[in-house]
């Protein structure tokens, strides 16, 4: 008898033991079918009905590099107003710049002045305009931790920067540009990126302000405006001392030090600090090229009948360039940049029809390359 229900008791063990081993199959089959489903579906669309994307550490899963810049400067609804306001009242002071230029002119005159230009030195004034955007991607390529883009590419680059930032009635297209092509294209990090580019345009303000002081210094026309431009000095100075003392500490900072940029701007700036003879050579460069610019605007005067000094036309050239480029205005600063000339040229007594004839051919010479470079580099990089 108790031989029996040990039997029983046996078996009835061995039969919830088997029932307990189906439940555990079914369950694990229906979990492994349950892991297929969502595999599949992240597969197919895995951003479907979710309001928030998945994320990891580099950015949304699934999406290119490319599409997460776009997100990052895709401007808020705040942003978007502030732009459009800032658009209307740049266009509405550059169009009344504009006609301030041309009330009262002689049309007639003006046309002969053009038509009187010499050609040859206007090519020329091209060339050294030429000359000194190269200088400026020799520059970078200083400025950039080798292996670097070559000065031709960041020539290139900074032609096609420079074109949209002028077309377009908001100037913020030029360091987006440059930066964006670096990063997903030449794979250079963020944080040298904009240590180097910080680095150009203080460089380039320095030099100017240094043409524009010596200038107010030497030309009793411009000594009214010396206060002015010992200011711009006073600041470019600044800016230099402040980006090489303070930048290399940004790494150290509490709040920046889990961002992958600012140890990589400090970096950069860090080696150009240790290594003077790059941060030299660069100002060297810079100082260059701004002469150059100056050089091109005295070969505009001379080809349009303009009895003016050398020294006189680079510091007019630099300051109607510099006025032109804070000020806001039209697309291609038309307005402000014949306003500044025509302004500037007058403290010398030159008539209204030649100082505009002068200002309408720098300004070809200055903006038309780079957006011929442009038109010429932007679609072999993909951006049409």
């Amino acid at each position: 008898m108790a031989a029996r229900n040990r039997a029983k008791t046996h078996k009835k063990a061995q039969t919830n033991r088997n029932l307990d081993g189906v439940e555990r199959g079914e369950t694990h089959k229906k979990r492994k079918t349950n892991r297929s489903q969502i595999g599949a579906a992240s597969r197919q669309n895995p951003y479907k009905d979710a309001k928030h994307p998945l994320r990891s550490s580099e950015g949304i899963v699934g999406e290119s590099r490319e599409k997460r810049l776009g997100g990052l400067l895709a401007p808020g609804a705040r942003t978007k107003a502030l732009l459009a306001a800032y658009a209307v009242g740049a266009t509405a002071l550059g169009g009344l710049l504009a006609w301030l230029v041309v009330r009262n002119v002689h049309w007639g005159e003006l046309g002969a002045s053009l038509a009187s230009a010499d050609m040859r030195l206007i090519a020329a004034a091209l060339a050294a305009t030429l000359v000194a955007g190269y200088l400026r991607g020799v520059r970078w390529h200083i400025l950039l931790k080798d292996p670097s883009p070559g000065p031709v590419r960041l020539f290139m680059i900074e032609q096609a920067g420079a074109a949209l930032d002028t077309l377009s009635p908001v100037r913020v297209l030029d360091e987006v540009v440059q930066t964006g092509i670096l990063m997903f294209r030449d794979k250079i990090p963020l944080g040298t990126i904009l240590a180097t580019l910080a680095l150009q345009r203080a460089f380039e303000f320095a030099a100017t302000a240094l043409a524009l002081g010596c200038g107010a210094l030497l030309l009793p026309q411009l000594r009214q405006f010396w206060p002015l431009f010992a200011a711009g000095i006073a600041i470019g100075a600044i800016s230099l001392i402040l980006l090489f003392a303070a930048g290399p500490a940004l790494a150290r900072a509490k709040a920046l030090s889990k961002m992958r940029i600012a140890p990589q701007f400090s970096a950069a700036l860090l080696l150009l600090k240790r290594e003077k003879r790059r941060a030299v050579a660069a100002f060297a460069l810079s100082a260059a090229q701004t002469l150059l610019i100056g050089i091109a605007g005295w070969l505009v005067a001379v080809a349009t009948q303009l009895d003016m000094s050398l020294p006189a036309m680079i510091v007019i050239s630099l300051a109607v360039l510099f006025f032109s480029s804070v000020t806001p205005s039209l697309p291609m600063a038309l307005g402000s940049f014949e306003f500044a000339a025509l302004y500037l040229l007058g403290l010398w007594g030159i008539g209204r029809e030649q100082a505009i004839a002068f200002s309408l051919a720098l300004h070809i010479v200055l903006f038309a390359p780079p957006i011929l470079f442009a038109l010429a580099f932007l679609p072999r990089e993909g951006l049409h």
